[in-house]
């Protein structure tokens, strides 16, 4: 898991090296307050750290029953998240001033980043089902664990990014 995360750590890494580039060598830069919904994006990074901590728990969990009912837990928020980011997409495609793919590249910058991170929330979701959907041992939930702990961290920057960071 180690050597895979490292290597996925390179992908968002070589994404996060393209937007830093383009959006440095861009005359003008989008406004993320004028398309972006902060409030909603915000809550989505609270269900993540949340998630955090729930995984956590699952991992170090004593019983069988209180490891599956905390992957419960963590897949709902994992879930909460993917419903927010689509709602998000819903938004930005449906707004005044819509923000689209192939439009600029604020537009694919943004959806190459979130859309890279939601494939990896979907994927850590369907490794918390899995776990819930048979006996899994506690190493595997600590492996599953590890990935989610990642996923959670990687989404810290794109927020931070996208989000937070003022335009010039």
């Amino acid at each position: 898991m180690w050597i895979f995360l490292a290597t996925d750590a390179m992908g968002f890494g070589g994404l996060f090296i393209a937007y830093g580039v383009l959006r440095a060598r861009a005359p003008v830069w989008p406004d993320a307050r004028a398309h972006l919904a902060l409030a909603p994006a915000a809550v989505m990074t609270v269900a993540l750290l949340v998630s955090a901590f729930t995984v956590a728990l699952a991992a170090r969990a004593p019983t069988p029953g209180a490891r599956r009912a905390w992957l419960a837990v963590t897949a709902a928020l994992g879930l909460a998240f993917l419903a927010g980011e689509a709602a998000e997409y819903r938004r930005l495609a449906g707004g005044a001033e819509p923000v689209r793919l192939g439009g600029d590249l604020y537009g694919a910058t943004f959806y190459a980043l979130t859309g890279y991170h939601g494939l990896h929330v979907a994927a850590g979701v369907a490794c918390l089902l899995a776990g819930l959907a048979r006996r899994t041992q506690a190493r595997t939930i600590e492996v599953v664990a590890l990935y989610w702990q990642f996923v959670d961290l990687a989404w810290m920057p794109i927020f931070t990014f996208f989000y937070l960071w003022p335009s010039r």
